[in-house]
């Protein structure tokens, strides 16, 4: 990550599960709106299947007229950790993904995919455009 500039820097806010710092870096797609379209805090609305954001991602990647941004959340600090890894376990263990509530006009959804670093990245996602 340290050779990747990051596009944005906030809060991730989970009621009564987790909040922390945290920083945003691109992965794969467009994006010019998103430092400027991301809150200050992403609130986290709740939990959805994985197979529904799937058949979404699926349909969206048919579309001419919608993209498709991955960006990937970093701790902003060693501090931060805790709380990430809080937020992680949580969607982890229950097999959910999260959905943020608190979207922008160049955002139509946003939702949080928890993967360990030995989990493949899910081929509904590839191929990547962007740095990877």
């Amino acid at each position: 990550l340290s050779r990747l500039n990051t596009i944005w820097k906030g809060f991730i806010n989970m009621q009564s599960v987790a909040k922390f710092v945290t920083k945003a870096y691109p992965v794969s797609g467009c994006f010019d709106y998103l430092s400027e379209d991301l809150p200050d805090t992403i609130l986290i609305g709740g939990r959805i299947l994985p197979k529904t954001v799937w058949d979404y991602v699926g349909k969206l990647k048919s579309s001419l007229s919608k993209e498709l941004c991955l960006i990937r959340f970093h701790p902003a600090t060693e501090e931060e950790e805790v709380a990430y890894i809080s937020l992680y376990s949580y969607f982890s263990s229950r097999g959910r993904f999260g959905v943020v509530a608190n979207t922008n006009r160049h955002i139509k959804d946003l939702y949080l995919i928890p993967l360990s670093t030995k989990d493949p990245i899910p081929s509904k996602l590839l191929p990547f455009e962007g740095p990877g």
